[in-house]
């Protein structure tokens, strides 16, 4: 873990400017040791994010294969929360990039025009080149629970109980009649 010294307050007043030859030879270091992704989420980054864009210029411009920027993708003011979705991402994005473009070469080989989507965890459909990694960790619940309404609707059944048994988890959800959204998730007893 790399410690960028700054700060910036929460109306956006620079407290601590960020070192940035300090934070180029810390990364270095973590290049040079094998590091392949960064999660940069500082403290008022969700709002004020000039600190977050010159340590994640920083960051590719030394070849990171993943530079994962908690404004960018969670612009939350919770810090923990936004700090967790970016490391998250930033741990899962290279193998699954490295997955999804061997797919889409797979899926190119027959049929070079095809356009390939993923499911993302709030069962919307991202085009494969703007999917974000953090964003596939409960695809699988969202596709299974989008299935069976699909099948319910065409068999007449529109209250219907799931049950997703796998080699690690069960997932269980309901539908009275519509798709259920809701705008909060727990994940293993932690919110």
């Amino acid at each position: 873990m790399i410690e960028a010294r700054e700060r910036i307050d929460a109306q956006g007043g620079v407290l601590t400017p960020l070192d940035g030859a300090r934070l180029r030879a810390d990364l270095e270091r973590a290049r040079r040791a094998g590091g392949r992704a960064v999660a940069i989420v500082f403290l008022h980054g969700w709002r004020h994010p000039q600190h977050e864009r010159e340590a994640a210029a920083c960051a590719r411009a030394l070849g990171f294969e993943e530079v994962s920027v908690s404004h960018e993708l969670s612009p939350l003011v919770r810090y923990v929360s936004r700090g967790d979705t970016t490391v998250l991402n930033a741990y899962l994005a290279p193998p699954l990039r490295s997955y999804v473009g061997a797919l889409h070469e797979q899926l190119r080989s027959l049929d070079p025009g095809v356009r390939l989507t993923l499911m993302q965890s709030n069962g919307g459909l991202a085009a494969a080149e703007s999917f974000h990694a953090m964003s596939s960790v409960l695809s699988g619940p969202a596709g299974g629970l989008i299935g069976m309404h699909w099948v319910g609707q065409r068999l007449g059944y529109p209250r219907l109980i799931g049950f997703d048994m796998g080699g690690t988890s069960t997932d269980v959800s309901l539908i009275d009649g519509e798709l259920p959204q809701r705008f909060e998730h727990l994940i293993a007893e932690c919110a």
